[in-house]
């Protein structure tokens, strides 16, 4: 139940902020332009769609996860890929058009698995290294410890 509740917090929190963002590069309608309350209205009310349409894909996703963990009593990629597919579907209801529902429940779930099958880093180990490629440093500079100078 908490990884419910976190994933669709911190979902909406997610699209609230990307409500906001969008909310400032949209035109401002002339008759807002000189009246802040109106347009803290308008900005709020684009944050709340966005962030409630996150809310819903990360409530599919991670109550789909955890269902089908518990249904299945197992802990593996499939969970998230039917998560992921739960989650799209709810992309398709919200916009109304089913192939967009296909599409975005068939790029969600495959993405899901994608980062369950490489354990949810950017490095993808031994699954695709093919020996070949130099490993790049992240952080190409050597760290070293904080040295106060000393003053006589």
């Amino acid at each position: 139940m908490s990884r419910v509740l976190s994933g669709t917090t911190s979902s909406f929190v997610a699209g609230g902020i990307i409500g906001a963002i969008t909310a400032n590069w949209g035109d401002i309608p002339q008759v807002l332009q000189d009246k802040p309350l109106p347009a803290l209205r308008r900005t709020g009310a684009i944050m709340g769609t966005y962030g409630l349409t996150f809310a819903a894909v990360g409530l599919a996703y991670t109550g789909i996860d955890c269902a089908a963990e518990t249904f299945r009593g197992k802990k593996d990629l499939w969970n998230g890929v039917f998560g992921g597919a739960a989650a799209g579907g709810i992309l398709g209801l919200r916009l109304g058009r089913l192939p967009v529902g296909v599409g975005a429940a068939a790029a969600l779930a495959f993405t899901s698995a994608i980062v369950d099958t490489t354990g949810g880093k950017l490095k993808a180990g031994e699954l695709f290294n093919d020996h070949q490629t130099p490993v790049r440093a992240i952080y190409p500079y050597p760290i070293r410890p904080y040295q106060a100078d000393e003053e006589d």
